[in-house]
């Protein structure tokens, strides 16, 4: 039977492989002109660069949700999951414009929206554990850089998450290595690489040039493993759901605590 972390591997996968019929597409120079394989190239880079943070939050997201799960009560999960998902909530209700002057439904669906968004997050600090606050919890401002990869992680206490990965078979396959440091060295750099090409085709879109096919699709080579060893290293430390308390949703009276 599939794990959640597989069935999101799996739909990361199907979509690489839409990624690369696209570039097989345009590739053969009978078929598409110069500059519609470079636009084509250009396209499947920034799509895939947005595929892999799509795919890396939604492994986050259900990471969180298993050690939520795995906890009896509010106070014994990681304090950064409830003070993470308190603070974020705030920073979107905030982020909310509303016109004074505009009457009608418009105003009352924001008002509305505002006052279900606020109930998740300050039910679930009072302890209820099955609000869904995981959309606010994990979200990324930059691109999914090593860095920004293991801080989405670091919520849910789980360490350098890039660093485990590495002693996973994909990993170590991919880059020809025996032991786990050099094959997180090998990551860094490539994880690096691959943003700095994206970064550079989205701030020059109009200069027809690219990495060329060869390269992209050695890009979703190196995506597609990080994939399969990150499934791998998730679903062996994930947390199994635990029984809870029948008074564990309502284990706290009054205003929210927030700890962490």
């Amino acid at each position: 039977m599939s794990s959640e972390f597989s069935v999101i591997r799996e739909e990361f996968n199907e979509e690489l492989d839409a990624i690369r019929a696209v570039i097989s597409a345009f590739a053969d120079p009978q078929i598409a002109s110069p500059k519609a394989r470079v636009a084509a190239i250009n396209s499947a880079t920034l799509l895939l660069a947005a595929t892999f943070e799509e795919f890396v939050r939604e492994m986050a997201r259900t990471y969180a949700r298993c050690v939520v799960r795995g906890s009896e009560t509010f106070e014994k999960i990681p304090g950064k999951i409830a003070a993470t998902a308190w603070t974020r909530s705030m920073e979107a209700l905030a982020r909310l414009q509303i016109d004074i002057k505009e009457k009608g439904a418009s105003r009352e669906a924001i008002v509305t929206d505002a006052r279900a968004r606020f109930n998740v997050v300050y039910e679930f600090c009072r302890g209820d554990l099955t609000q869904d606050i995981y959309a606010d919890l994990i979200h990324n401002e930059n691109n999914m850089r090593p860095q920004e990869i293991n801080r989405l992680f670091k919520v849910s206490d789980l360490g350098n998450v890039c660093l485990a990965i590495c002693n996973k078979t994909p990993l170590l396959d991919l880059f020809v290595e025996t032991e786990q440091g050099k094959t997180h060295g090998h990551l860094l750099d490539s994880l690096e690489d691959f943003f700095e090409r994206r970064n550079q085709v989205a701030h020059s879109i109009a200069i027809m040039r690219s990495s060329g096919p060869d390269l992209i699709l050695k890009d979703i080579e190196l995506l597609s493993n990080f994939g399969w060893a990150l499934c791998e290293t998730l679903e062996a430390v994930a947390p199994k759901p635990t029984e809870r308390p029948a008074t564990a949703a309502a284990a706290i009276d009054g205003h929210p605590i927030i700890r962490g």
